[in-house]
């Protein structure tokens, strides 16, 4: 079988993200510097989903800024893909999409998300769980602590709802 990941999907130098039911496109780095400056307590949380509808797979990547007892601040960047086929390699495309987002926020000087939520389950019943261990470890092996369906990913549930708009 041969695996292919496709790494980037038009990233650029600026990724342009939206808020939550906005419509205005922003850069990510300077959205979250500001608004890290000027709100305490923020917990930054990744997440990605993906569906496939006819010959293309949806993706939308979510970076939630979290406070405790209060909610999330959600912006997401949503992008069409030619199709992927194979559920594995959609699957850890997800999660590597969300890897590669926490990555740019920290070369940016973004403080480390507390989560990256993963959109998969542990459940061997499920189909999603194919790939779980090879998930967990390829976020955990890059430094970042993980959750995953069990555990109540908020931004995996909020992808999910943006991949199906």
């Amino acid at each position: 079988m041969r695996v292919r990941i496709s790494l980037g999907a038009r990233k650029t130098k600026y990724m342009k993200y939206k808020k939550l039911y906005g419509k205005e496109e922003f850069e990510l780095i300077p959205y979250v510097k500001n608004y890290l400056e000027n709100n305490e307590g923020i917990e930054i949380l990744i997440g990605c989903d993906s569906q496939n509808f006819a010959d293309k797979t949806i993706y939308a990547v979510v970076v939630a800024l979290y406070t405790t007892g209060k909610g999330a601040h959600v912006l997401y960047r949503r992008w069409k893909a030619d199709r992927e086929f194979t559920r594995s390699v959609r699957l850890l495309n997800e999660v590597w999409y969300a890897i590669e987002t926490a990555e740019f926020l920290k070369e940016a000087g973004i403080p480390k998300p507390k989560w990256i939520d993963i959109d998969l389950n542990p459940d061997p019943r499920f189909k999603s769980n194919e790939v779980f261990r090879q998930a967990v470890g390829l976020v955990e092996g890059m430094g970042y602590e993980v959750r995953y369906k069990t555990l109540g990913p908020i931004a995996t549930y909020a992808a999910d709802h943006l991949v199906k708009i």
